[in-house]
């Protein structure tokens, strides 16, 4: 592992590359207007698989809730921090200090052998708190002791944090429902198909501290990686310092736009459309003296689900790209990876 990764700069993002869509019409406007915007969202997802949200229905106050909540958080003693840490094998929630700087892996290694038995994760000077998602008296999986269901780790004596986390959960689900409309329709698949695979899904959420890069200690947040999630929805900070790869190659700056969420496909996504939709590469790079803050939601399905291009989205003549996996089996693998080596 290279402590001294670093990255040559990006370009700066042309505006057709990463769009910004309005969800609005989505979200209030007529069927007309809700096939718009999905096709709007297929252009991005088949092309780049990145594409700026606004107009989402998320309140702003909520929002800048999360990242106030972040600061409060990363600005404690490495001990309090510590007391919140995931060291015991099985936990998967908590704290987790910088891992130092390493790649990850190619778009969709995740669902490869290779990928899934490769030892290490991206990493840089990110330091993170993650959580599970709280489940609800409704859910189907609401008593049930598998730790894949994991109790989140919660920092002592902080009420205010834990409020503003579930409810930010809460929020970011129901906006995760109605973007899995949204690739539905763009698909050509029955509205409520990706819905029903997340009924009770195994979403993660974290909170992300990338410290202002230290003289000579280079300046890798979080190496190049694609994430291994249905799709990701990013909260950024003023700071900005996301990164992302186009299908040529090149690397350009997505700066913040002010308002909006970043979403990304994933490689379950990029599986179930057999790979129009595109899972890309991104990475974080701390270019300011700043310290940057951000919040994401991964969203993944049902631990029961098996995973396979749908048979619709595989064309007449072509094969299927990815093998079929247990939902069950591809997320422990990735949460023990994650976190189970971090403090071995």
């Amino acid at each position: 592992m290279n402590a001294q990764l670093q990255y040559d700069a990006a370009e700066a993002l042309a505006v057709d590359e990463i769009p910004v869509i309005d969800f609005a019409p989505f979200l209030t406007g007529t069927p007309q207007d809700r096939a718009a915007v999905a096709a709007e969202i297929d252009r991005a997802c088949r092309t780049i698989g990145f594409f700026y949200l606004t107009n989402h229905g998320v309140p702003e106050t909520l929002r800048q809730s999360v990242l106030a909540e972040a600061r409060d958080f990363f600005a404690r003693s490495f001990d309090e921090k510590m007391a919140c840490a995931p060291i015991l094998d099985g936990q998967w929630c908590g704290y987790l200090p910088a891992r130092g700087a390493a790649e990850g892996t190619k778009p969709g290694g995740s669902l490869t052998e290779e990928g899934r038995k490769a030892k290490t994760v991206s990493g840089g000077s990110l330091e993170q708190f993650n959580m599970m998602r709280v489940r609800l008296a409704d859910d189907p999986h609401y008593a049930d002791p598998d730790p894949i269901y994991q109790n989140n780790r919660w920092p002592e004596g902080a009420p205010g944090f834990v409020e503003t986390m579930i409810v930010n959960q809460r929020a970011l689900l129901l906006l995760a429902g109605e973007l899995m409309r949204a690739f539905a329709i763009a698909l050509g698949l029955e509205e409520e198909h990706f819905v029903r695979l997340h009924r009770s899904p195994l979403a993660t959420f974290g909170l992300n501290f990338y410290p202002q890069p230290l003289p000579g200690a280079g300046d890798v947040g979080v190496g190049a990686h694609c994430d291994a999630s249905s799709f990701t929805v990013l909260l950024q900070d003023e700071v900005g310092g996301l990164e992302v790869q186009t299908r040529d190659g090149r690397w350009i700056s997505a700066p913040v736009v002010p308002g909006a969420y970043v979403i990304n496909i994933g490689d379950t996504m990029m599986a179930w459309t057999n790979g129009q939709f595109v899972s890309t590469f991104h990475r974080v790079v701390s270019r300011k003296p700043q310290d940057r803050f951000s919040a994401t939601m991964f969203v993944n399905p049902d631990r029961e689900v098996v995973v396979e291009p749908v048979a619709a989205l595989v064309g007449q003549g072509q094969q299927a790209l990815y093998e079929p996996f247990l939902n069950d089996d591809y997320m422990r693998g990735f949460f023990v990876k994650f976190y189970d080596s971090m403090f071995k």
